[in-house]
């Protein structure tokens, strides 16, 4: 049986996340998968990401590491931004690799090179940033809510959607679930397989790396594009609905630090 592995991690964390990758395998996984078929190719379609790593404009208000009604406001960042105009708050994963490369937790740069080799055809003008609260389920559903009225009539074709830890998976996994009711398709990359096994969601990548580095390594580009380019297939071709689909790469840096 597939699992997550988190030896990675620093011993503490490790028995942490393996208890609660039991408690999920306990639970009975949501009955109804949610799915909508995605009806264009990459390159005729505009797709949104939407990000749940705490990420925003340093110009902007930003989140903070309390579970307060402001932090479950998304921020909207421009698709054409530079890494070095964004921050972010780490509330439950590792940020060493995200101090040197944004790009490893929200990677809009990469997306924009995508774009321009014609992979996909459109990048929606805006990026959705939320902080990974979820606690307060009535904010978060009606901060998702808003971010769906605006993509439905901007007619979005498609959603990526990523998470980089524990809590902001939970989070990624409410989204997607309520972005795909809504008749948009969604892609969702997971570091936490029984998580999202638990959710039953239409589309799912699962990619083995540690908390906080969804992306692998800051700075390698050809990796962070060939994760996207996986994620964005996905949402094309992947017909069998409610199947997490295993990236294979391998993580081979060693243990994270601990945070």
């Amino acid at each position: 049986m597939r699992k997550t592995d988190f030896s990675f991690l620093p011993q503490n964390k490790k028995i942490i996340y393996e208890q609660m990758a039991r408690i999920y395998r306990e639970q009975a996984p949501f009955r109804n998968v949610v799915w909508t078929p995605f009806q264009k190719k990459l390159v005729n379609s505009t797709i949104v990401l939407i990000s749940v790593a705490g990420v925003y404009l340093k110009e902007d208000k930003p989140f903070t590491a309390e579970d307060i009604p402001e932090n479950y406001e998304y921020r909207i960042i421009t698709a054409r931004t530079k890494g070095d105009k964004l921050a972010y708050i780490n509330i439950d994963w590792e940020d060493s690799e995200a101090r040197e490369d944004i790009n490893v937790v929200c990677p809009i740069e990469r997306l924009v090179l995508l774009q321009k080799e014609g992979f996909v055809g459109k990048i929606f003008e805006n990026v959705y940033s939320f902080c990974g609260f979820n606690e307060k389920r009535d904010l978060l559903e009606k901060s998702t809510k808003r971010m769906i009225r605006e993509l439905k009539k901007a007619k979005v074709d498609g959603a990526i959607i990523i998470p980089v830890s524990a809590t902001t998976g939970e989070t990624a996994n409410i989204i997607a679930r309520m972005v795909e009711e809504s008749e948009i398709p969604t892609s969702v990359l997971t570091l936490f397989y029984e998580q999202a096994l638990k959710y039953s969601l239409g589309r799912c990548a699962f990619i083995n790396f540690p908390f906080g580095r969804p992306f692998g390594k800051a700075g390698h580009i050809s990796l962070h594009t060939a994760i996207l380019r996986d994620l964005l297939r996905i949402l094309e071709k992947m017909k069998l609905v409610g199947e997490i689909i295993n990236l294979n790469y391998v993580w081979s840096w060693g243990e994270i630090p601990d945070w």
